[in-house]
């Protein structure tokens, strides 16, 4: 006998009086026996602000863009330590910043730690399919074996040139309108020459972004970089066929991944038509067709678009020329360097042999993306079967199957327990022998920063694209530096917004040529 004839033999009051005792005691045991007896609660951690929502109203209450970014995660690991309890409605959650449990959780024993299935789900939606980020198991090493060869050493070092020529065309644009003051949105210029960069290197395909000759493939690009408020995530997670429901959104966001599907559905059929140009480049698209030739894995348009839209810089870029804004001194070091190093270069021009005499602009760039980690959510991680996990004070904490490990990188960059000055934008700290270095050093008992500096993740899923990300980063920048100087207007706003990754909320710059400033 199911539940409805069971209650379908008593009246109704008493069918109702049975629903509702049943309601009670399930809702009894889940938000307050269940959250009272964790072994979790071993742990320090914020007492729960809401009887549902547990702790995590407080965390979406804090708005970044007004300037309390990376809270309340920095201020509970400054009370709390190292490892964190919190609750989630019915999630309990453990906040690690701790060296040594990052290490067991996220690389020793990583596989008894996959990604969330929320994670994975959020994932899947925000890049419109199933990519490395969403992906665990064979599935995950596949993609990753698939992927790898375009982003090794020798690979990067072919995509110099790419970078060097839309940043030569991204200063040209900057030339139209230096030393005018004229309000320049600095985020639509690094989104349209970093998706230009992600269409040669994967493509082999220039969408021409910067001169707008691709306007819809462009506004599709930006629609599926922004983040979900938290009716839609919500709706998209818990909802079956929420993606399909008519809202205005969501409508919007299905016709910006039927037009990126259609651009690269059309590169991947003229690949196919065409005989492969020896002469070119080998590109993300034709490692991923010659792996589906030597396999049973069929490639299509989507697995193709999802992987690329992992790999952008430009927020990244946001944040290293507000950082130069509001560091015109730190600017002008780093400047300097490039000057001395272009200038002994051949062609006055710094190629790939250059990038490592970078020592100064690339501490300033990893200074940058130490406060501002573009992306600070890591994925996150389950636990699979009950653990011990090890601290640093040699004191490992029981970790019960199914809690769920946090991992804020805003909050791991800034924990004043392994970085001196950790509020202060110190480039510095990533320069071996200086004060700020031998500082941070010694708060880590002498040894490295591999796992309280993670703006690639760490481990076995770590971002294959790092390499690919750095050099960009540093061609591009060290280009910019040598022909402008950027100041911010008064309507910029340079608190965290968060998107697909955090990014300014404003980043309105007016520039100035270097000859004229």
């Amino acid at each position: 006998m199911d539940l409805i004839q069971f209650l379908g033999a008593f009246p109704v009051a008493t069918a109702a009086a049975v629903l509702v005792m049943a309601g009670a005691t399930t809702m009894l045991y889940y938000f307050v026996h269940e959250p009272a007896t964790n072994p979790l609660n071993a742990l320090p951690g914020p007492k729960s602000s809401h009887w549902f929502f547990g702790s995590l109203k407080e965390i979406m209450d804090v708005k970044w863009r007004d300037g309390h970014f990376p809270e309340p995660m920095l201020s509970w690991v400054k009370k709390y330590g190292g490892a964190v309890h919190y609750r989630a409605t019915l999630a309990h959650r453990v906040l690690l910043t701790d060296p040594e449990a990052i290490k067991h959780v996220f690389v020793a024993n990583s596989n008894n730690y996959p990604r969330a299935s929320e994670a994975r789900d959020f994932s899947r939606i925000l890049l419109g399919g199933d990519g490395l980020l969403s992906t665990e198991g064979e599935p995950h090493q596949h993609q990753r074996k698939m992927l790898m060869p375009h982003f090794g050493f020798a690979k990067v070092r072919e995509f110099i040139g790419i970078f060097a020529r839309h940043a030569r065309q991204l200063s040209m644009h900057y030339h139209q309108v230096a030393d005018q003051g004229v309000a320049v949105d600095m985020h639509d210029f690094f989104t349209k020459m970093t998706l230009d960069v992600i269409g040669v290197a994967a493509f082999g395909y220039n969408f021409g972004s910067l001169e707008n000759a691709n306007d819809r493939v462009l506004d599709a690009y930006k629609m599926s970089s922004q983040l979900p408020d938290l009716f839609y995530a919500l709706g998209s997670l818990y909802i079956p066929g929420f993606d399909k429901w008519p809202l205005p959104r969501l409508v919007k966001q299905r016709e910006a991944k039927r037009i990126l599907l259609e651009k690269v559905e059309s590169v991947i059929a003229a690949k196919l038509q065409a005989p492969r140009d020896v002469s070119r480049p080998v590109d993300l698209v034709d490692l991923m067709l010659d792996v589906e030739a030597e396999s049973e894995h069929k490639v299509t348009p989507e697995d193709a678009r999802t992987h690329v839209m992992m790999f952008t810089t430009s927020s990244t870029l946001c944040w290293v020329f507000a950082m130069f804004a509001t560091h015109p001194a730190m600017e002008t070091i780093a400047r300097k360097e490039c000057q001395a190093i272009a200038a002994a270069s051949e062609g006055g021009e710094i190629g790939w042999k250059s990038l490592a005499e970078l020592k100064y602009t690339t501490a300033f760039i990893q200074e940058t993306i130490r406060m501002y980690p573009t992306a600070t959510n890591i994925a996150h991680r389950v636990c699979a079967a009950d653990d011990h996990v090890p601290m640093s004070d040699g004191k490992p904490f029981f970790m019960p199957k199914g809690s769920t490990v946090i991992l804020r990188l805003g909050a791991l960059h800034r924990n004043p327990k392994y970085w001196s000055q950790p509020d202060e934008f110190l480039p510095e700290r990533f320069l071996e022998g200086t004060a700020v270095y031998e500082a941070d050093k010694e708060l880590r008992n002498g040894h490295g920063n591999t796992f309280t500096y993670m703006p690639f993740g760490t481990g076995p899923k770590t971002c294959i694209g790092m390499r690919f990300a750095m050099a960009e980063l540093q061609t591009v920048v060290s280009n910019m530096l040598l022909q402008f100087s950027f100041r911010l207007t008064d309507k910029a706003n340079i608190n965290p917004l968060m998107s697909v990754t955090i990014r300014p909320v404003d980043l309105s710059m007016t520039i100035h040529s270097i000859a004229k400033h």
